[in-house]
């Protein structure tokens, strides 16, 4: 079962591969900002400090969005995010 860790404290939740980070968030009540949830608001920013190969691939909505919102490189947004392996992560500045 894949990981989710945050770089922040160490902490870390098994989750089913295939959830989406938004779910995950909700169902664990993790105090992340979620706007939009359709790629194009940029509130739930989050850098993948390990494991980018282990989400779904970056869409061009979203690549769009995250420009618009920073250059900080490996942003994603978390709303767009499907773990499918352990991935470390961290708010984006």
């Amino acid at each position: 079962m894949p990981k989710i860790t945050f770089a922040a404290n160490g902490q870390s939740f098994d989750v089913p591969a295939g959830q989406s980070y938004l779910e995950f968030c909700q169902s664990h009540r993790v105090p992340q900002d979620f706007g939009c949830t359709v790629g194009s608001c940029g509130t739930c920013r989050v850098v993948l400090v390990a494991g980018a190969d282990n989400v779904d691939p970056i869409t061009d909505e979203e690549r769009e969005t995250v420009e618009m919102c920073t250059d900080e490189k490996g942003v994603r947004l978390g709303c767009q995010l499907v773990i499918r392996g352990d991935v470390t992560l961290r708010a984006a500045e």
